[in-house]
């Protein structure tokens, strides 16, 4: 994990790879499905090994053990030819992808730093590490087999990260004093799960530091409405508070950057 990284792997959207020595590896010098998505299990690990038997589970289900084996390996040999380099070991009865940067790694870490600025109440690294790690998402999370277990899993995960990191920067956008920016960051979250209710607030607050106050409350009741049809319920206190200090005029608004910060559960 802590290995020099030489090859470069782009999971989000297409599949993509570079050799240490930089050239592009071309879709069709893939030979299989399944060497693509044995490759993108390894390089999910992030370093770590990967026992043979997860990944038979995940790949060959269905096939005889001896079989199943037999076709993982040459998986694994297809991956080092791809590539020229032995860049699959085997460490006991596990495999590991040894010196590759993977997007979909980075992302995550980047998420975790500013998820830990948040915390920290430092909007400026928060905005730094978000940034980065959007910049990454070129899109969703796909695999060969796309409709299996873990591939469903993966993408689901990412989604809801990419989500969280979006409310995350645009509540830190709206606290250093770019709300246009944060504005464009919550919609963007809206859009993708309109039951956020922290990305409707970011929205809000932003129209409000605007000055655009009609926007902010008609952001209010696109909130309430997608809650109350979709899942039969109200907004949360924090968001039927911010709406009262918009409606009570800009000076009450200042008072409720706190309120921006706080997410709901789940």
């Amino acid at each position: 994990m802590h290995e020099q990284q030489n090859i470069r792997i782009r999971l989000f959207g297409t599949l993509d790879a570079l050799r240490s020595d930089g050239t592009v590896v071309e879709q069709c010098e893939w030979k299989t499905g399944k060497t693509r998505d044995l490759l993108r299990l390894l390089a999910l690990a992030d370093g770590h090994p990967v026992r043979v038997a997860a990944l038979i589970a995940k790949l060959w289900p269905d096939a005889s053990p001896s079989r199943a084996r037999n076709s993982l390996g040459t998986a694994a040999s297809q991956i080092r030819g791809t590539f020229r380099e032995s860049c699959v070991t085997r460490q006991a009865d596990a495999l590991v992808l040894q010196g590759a940067w993977v997007d979909v790694n980075a992302f995550k870490s980047l998420v975790g730093q500013a998820r830990f600025s948040a915390r920290a109440s430092a909007p400026t690294d928060v905005l730094t590490n978000a940034r980065a790690a959007l910049s990454l998402y070129r899109g969703d999370f796909h695999a060969h087999d796309d409709e299996s277990a873990w591939a469903r899993g993966e993408r689901h995960l990412l989604r809801r990260l990419r989500v969280e990191t979006l409310c995350d920067a645009s509540v830190a956008a709206n606290d250093v004093g770019l709300p246009r920016e944060a504005l464009d960051l919550a919609s963007t979250a809206v859009a993708l799960d309109p039951a956020v209710e922290a990305a409707h607030r970011s929205v809000m607050r932003a129209h409000a530091q605007l000055g655009e106050v009609g926007m902010a409350l008609r952001a209010y009741e696109a909130c309430r409405s997608h809650l109350a049809h979709e899942l039969g319920a109200d907004p949360s206190p924090q968001t039927q508070e911010l709406h009262l200090r918009i409606l009570r005029g800009p000076g009450d608004l200042q008072a409720s950057g706190a309120l921006s910060r706080l997410r709901d559960p789940g």
